[in-house]
């Protein structure tokens, strides 16, 4: 831990030398400062804490806002990856019905839209001999495509790339020229010494941008509700499902007082937003980065692309259906180069582990570590192959943590699936990439 905090490794390799050290066992104890954690590398004992026996580990790790007044710790306290236990579950129960097929199925004109600008960009480039930096401008692409389908606000932050909007977005998710060298020990305090954050007036969101973005929610929802103007984004379809909640239990399992609907529709914009344009922007950068180390697959998913969209000037949510390959690499790319590999859980009640006499406790972070898994889920799993997630070698997708496992999974997969998708189709259906 202290090599992370000093940045001598990082986040994504913490566990690395552990899991080799200890390669002969289930899992194994660290200490987390004064906490003892635990880390599982082993296949079956991972699913048995994400799936099987998930409702011991129900809960995520998180930084503990209870009773802070301000009001930007109220609405993040709201997110769903705060919430713990019932209260996750009526959330989550009101927001799964906007991420379905169906639902976001409406919202593909708004992204394709966004990508539009790509062309533009990727134009000037070829014409030009710029150089491009593949996190910045698809950066600027997933800002404009979640502000459109989250916010219903119209961006081209190729054109303005410093409105408000998007400069508050960046600062919010503390992306590189926009945080503080003092964050990390900020958050080590609002972790470990949360009475003392509070004491301090530490708040987990920078001044002024979940508070800047609450205000666009709720101007929002004031003029629909007055115009009965629709879109069909997120917006409109979290007030749909709010709709629904009457005073006895209606069609989705909930009464009214089981959610603040205010902090719900604020919240869970928000969320979608923070947790959607960074990690999206560095999917398709490690994307575009593994096209250059193989360009057999970047000439592999354009003629995938060629033959299911062909000369089609409107992109279809079944165009995006139909790039099995394209997803394959969306999912290897994620996987080889270990973006996310670690997946965390809190125990939230006793739980024996099976065939052995080691428990863990309630209260511990379980540390679900996929990295170690590959050799047993993926037929060629040193390499960088998207045949890794071809059905017909057999892939075990828990291997694969890219947007999670189990109920507490990514509830935005299917959205982010599209937009990356939409993103790749506008890059390789008339440009090639290549290194610098």
């Amino acid at each position: 831990m202290w090599d992370l905090m000093l940045r001598k490794t990082s986040f994504l390799k913490q566990f690395d030398g552990l899991v080799k050290k200890f390669k002969d066992e289930k899992c194994f104890g660290i200490y987390n400062f004064r906490q003892r954690d635990v880390v599982v590398k082993d296949l079956e004992l991972a699913k048995m804490v994400l799936i099987k026996d998930a409702d011991h580990f129900i809960d995520r790790p998180i930084i503990n806002l209870d009773g802070s007044k301000i009001e930007s710790d109220k609405i993040v306290n709201y997110f769903l990856t705060q919430l713990k236990g019932d209260q996750w579950k009526k959330v989550r129960t009101l927001v799964s019905p906007v991420f379905t097929s169906g639902k976001l199925k409406m919202m593909v004109p708004h992204v394709q839209k966004c990508a539009e600008n790509l062309d533009d960009v990727f134009s000037s480039a070829a014409d030009s001999g710029e150089i491009l930096e593949a996190k910045e401008v698809f950066g600027k692409y997933t800002i404009d495509a979640i502000a459109t389908s989250g916010f219903g606000i119209e961006l081209n932050s190729f054109k303005d790339p410093d409105s408000l909007f998007r400069q508050t977005a960046l600062r919010m998710a503390r992306a590189e020229g926009y945080s503080s060298k003092l964050d990390v020990l900020k958050f080590f305090i609002m972790i470990a010494v949360p009475k003392l954050s509070k004491l301090l007036g530490f708040s987990m969101m920078p001044t002024g941008t979940i508070e800047f973005f609450a205000k666009i929610i709720r101007q929002t929802v004031e003029q629909r509700r007055e115009t009965g103007t629709r879109r069909n984004d997120i917006i409109d379809l979290l007030l749909d499902e709010i709709k629904k909640i009457g005073d006895d239990k209606t069609e989705n399992g909930l009464k009214k007082e089981d959610i603040d609907v205010e902090l719900a529709v604020i919240s869970n914009a928000i969320i979608f937003f923070f947790a959607g344009f960074d990690t999206s922007s560095l999917t398709l950068a490690t994307v575009i980065f593994s096209f250059m180390q193989k360009p057999s697959i970047q000439e592999k998913a354009r003629q995938e692309i060629l033959d299911v969209v062909g000369d089609s000037k409107t992109i279809t949510a079944e165009h995006l259906k139909d790039l099995k390959y394209l997803e394959n690499v969306i999912n290897e790319a994620l996987r080889f180069y270990g973006i996310t590999s670690n997946l965390q859980r809190i125990c939230n009640k006793d739980y024996k582990v099976p065939d052995s006499d080691f428990t863990i406790i309630k209260g511990m972070t379980i540390n679900v570590e996929t990295s170690g898994l590959a050799e047993e889920c993926f037929f060629n799993p040193s390499e960088l192959d998207p045949d890794n997630f071809d059905p017909s070698n057999n892939p075990n997708k828990f291997g694969f943590s890219g947007f999670g496992q189990g109920p507490r999974n990514c509830i935005g997969m299917r959205y982010a699936y599209i937009a990356l998708k939409m993103a790749l189709v506008k890059t390789l259906t008339k440009y090639k990439v290549v290194k610098c």
